[in-house]
Formats: structure tokens, C-alpha cells, sequence
């Protein structure tokens, strides 16, 4: 039953894990940019930009820390290229010009980035809480 209920945590974990990340051991530190906006940002060789949030996550098997990097500026079609938002003047002429919102978001965290990104922490936790609230209960019962 132990085992059972082991494998069907790790598999729920892994199915909270994005398409990308889906089923992949995962080892070192991986950077993913989440869409924010659209921008008219003119891209290099003609590709098209877009607002987006860098996250990057630290793994060892799973994810054990995951952070936020800030906005960044991501290349379409292309899932780890992206460019670092310029300095604060040019970044005023593309906001003056209507590429960029004036208003920027805040970058935060989602429920899932922490999730997913402090997975292997409640695996362990739950491999290891698990057995002891099972002992604890049956000496309780017993």
C-alpha cells in the first residue's frame, strides 16, 4: 500500500509539471519564459517579441527552488531565447512610442511555479510524513 500511494504522488507530481517538463528528470538550473503581453517590438531577423516573465527553477531530479527573474522580452516560436528588458531610457522611448504597455506588470509567481518548483521538497515530505502519521496512527488505534 506504501509503495502504491508513493508512486501515485511522485505521479501526481510529475502531471502538475507543464507540457514541456512533463515526465523529464530534470537536473540544474532551467530558465522558462510565461507569456505576459504582446509588444511591437521589431525583433532580430524579423522575429516577433513579446512581454513575457523569466522563471528559472533549480533541480536535482525535480525542482527544488524555483524564482523570478522580472519581465524580459521573449523571442515567438523560440521557448528559452528572450532579451533583457533594456535600460530605464530606452525603455521609456518604447513605452513612448506604444510598444510597451506604460504600465508594466509585476512579475509574481504563480501557484504552479511553486508547485512545481518545490516538488521535490513534498515528495519528500510526503514519503517521509506519510509513514509516520501511519505508525502514529496505527499506535494510536493499536
Amino acid at each position: 500500500m506504501k509503495k502504491i500511494f508513493l508512486i501515485t504522488t511522485f505521479g501526481m507530481l510529475l502531471g502538475l509539471s507543464s507540457q514541456a517538463n512533463a515526465g523529464k528528470v530534470m537536473f540544474g538550473q532551467q530558465d522558462s519564459i510565461h507569456f505576459v503581453a504582446n509588444t511591437t517590438i521589431p525583433g532580430p531577423s524579423g522575429s516577433r517579441l513579446f512581454l513575457g516573465h523569466l522563471v528559472t527553477m533549480h533541480a536535482f531530479l525535480l525542482p527544488y527552488y524555483v524564482e523570478s527573474k522580472g519581465l524580459v522580452l521573449g523571442v515567438s516560436g523560440e521557448s528559452k531565447k528572450y532579451i533583457p528588458l533594456p535600460a530605464e531610457q530606452q525603455l521609456a522611448e518604447f513605452k513612448k512610442a506604444g510598444f510597451l504597455p506604460n504600465d508594466l506588470p509585476t512579475p509574481e509567481l504563480s501557484i504552479f511555479d511553486y508547485v512545481f518548483g518545490f516538488s521535490l521538497e513534498l515528495l519528500l515530505l510526503v514519503a517521509i510524513g506519510y509513514p509516520l502519521l501511519k505508525s502514529r496512527f496505527a499506535k494510536k488505534n493499536g
